[in-house]
């Protein structure tokens, strides 16, 4: 791999790695963040959805953009927009302008991984496309689980807001090398061929955004819950409609064709959505229950870290000599062994069992599944619909992870006290990976 290529690979690997810090860096910190701009349960978790729907309802516009205005153009766009709201939550004074710059630096991230995957398709093929997008996946696993430890440690030792303020300094070396080393040339050939003729689906945007945010908040926030999902779904069949229609549809409705790709996308969705509520309440559980501090909250997230990372490691080679199919497996039943375990987790239990090594199955489920799900989300692929084959498996990814997260908040709500309330999200994050399984072996018959 030449020089060139590797500092392509790097900043592609770095760029998905600290969008996946921050989506997790605020769980360790979710105390001193609650304390300090005096949140409630539903105002927290909103501080993560902000996040999660303008980085997954945005996907699909993104998904375009490269091939339009240059990867290029648009990467470092990306690190712009995900800078500015960096720094405006690490200034935030409110719940408001908290949330505001979390959607912010959502909307920079939906850029950003669409165009990141899209580099790694313009620059490399055969077996090192095949490593690059085995370790792209599993970048983001890897990321949420640093962002748990490095979260816990800058808010034990100073203060929650540095963990966003770090990414500043981060993002200004990236936009350097960007510029210096991803291909200036490849924007001028895209920009001055008939792509830019294309016009952006932004009614398709816009109703995917806004039809996601509304049953999200029916589940997760609103005192008219009904009336919220239902005008969700309407607007989400709205979007349906639009994309069958258009000329140049966000989401080509033609990516569902395949029953594997569809199953993949529902699998990485299950299967985010059970690791998104789990981190959140876990984090929440060892801090009120156990009574550790944000440093020991994100210590104890190791065995789960170590797994994740010893997984990532193996998985190329895994699926080189056995395929996404097996790995996949072994990936959702680690998966289910752990999150099993953590059912009968209590005030009682000691961590070594009732969490430690539950989290050691819970890593290498992360570590396993990640990058099979990938490739089986972008197989039989025309190379016209690579961008928005990219943007749909990040929308799986960061929708599915809001959704679970609004669905064990919303079902915890008036469960008593957090024991009782972890319990509930446990039963919902283990719930998600047998309904994972059960279209495996679809996707099997398939």
């Amino acid at each position: 791999m030449s020089k060139k290529k590797r500092i392509i690979l790097g900043l592609v690997l770095l760029s998905y790695f600290i969008v996946g810090i921050d989506g997790s860096i605020v769980f360790t910190g979710l105390v001193k963040i609650t304390e300090e701009l005096s949140l409630n349960h539903a105002e927290l978790s909103w501080v993560q959805n902000a996040y999660l729907i303008s980085f997954g309802g945005l996907m699909l516009l993104s998904g375009g953009m490269g091939e339009v205005y240059g990867r290029k153009r648009t990467f470092i766009l990306a690190l712009l927009l995900f800078g500015l709201g960096s720094l405006g939550a690490g200034l935030a004074a409110s719940a408001g302008f908290m949330i505001v710059s979390r959607f912010i630096q959502g909307v920079g991230a939906a850029f950003l991984s669409p165009t990141a995957l899209g580099l790694i398709m313009d620059y490399f093929d055969g077996k090192e496309r095949i490593k690059a997008v085995s370790w792209y996946s599993s970048m983001s696993g890897l990321g949420l689980c640093v962002g748990l430890i490095l979260g816990g440690a800058i808010a034990s030792y100073a203060s929650w807001r540095y963990g966003f303020l770090v990414n500043i300094p981060i993002i200004l070396l990236m936009i350097l090398l960007s510029f210096h080393h991803i291909d200036g040339k490849q924007v001028k050939e895209e920009t001055a061929s008939p792509l830019p003729e294309r016009k952006f689906d932004v009614a398709g945007a816009m109703l995917s955004v806004c039809g996601i945010s509304s049953v999200l908040y029916g589940i997760d926030g609103a005192d008219s819950a009904a009336v919220w999902v239902i005008s969700g779904l309407a607007l989400l069949a709205g979007f349906v409609f639009v994309e069958s229609r258009v000329s140049d549809p966000i989401l080509p409705l033609r990516l569902f064709s395949d029953g594997g790709r569809c199953n993949a996308y529902a699998m990485r969705a299950l299967v985010i959505g059970a690791m998104m509520g789990f981190n959140f309440f876990v984090s929440e559980f060892m801090q009120s229950i156990f009574g550790y501090s944000p440093l020991l909250t994100g210590y104890a997230f190791i065995p789960m870290n170590v797994a994740t990372f010893a997984a990532a490691l193996v998985v190329p080679a895994l699926v080189g000599k056995y395929g996404d199919r097996k790995v996949l497996m072994y990936g959702i039943v680690a998966f289910a062994i752990g999150f099993g375990a953590l059912l009968s987790l209590g005030p009682d239990r000691s961590y070594i069992l009732g969490m430690g090594l539950p989290m050691l199955f819970v890593g290498f489920g992360v570590g396993l599944t990640l990058s099979p799900l990938t490739n089986m989300g972008l197989k039989g692929v025309e190379k016209t619909d690579t961008g928005a084959a990219s943007a749909m498996v990040n929308m799986a990814h960061q929708i599915g992870g809001a959704l679970g997260l609004s669905i064990m908040v919303g079902l915890s709500r008036g469960a008593g006290d957090m024991a009782a309330s972890f319990h509930v999200a446990a039963i919902v994050a283990f719930s998600c990976i047998i309904l994972a399984f059960l279209l495996f072996f679809r996707y099997r018959l398939i």
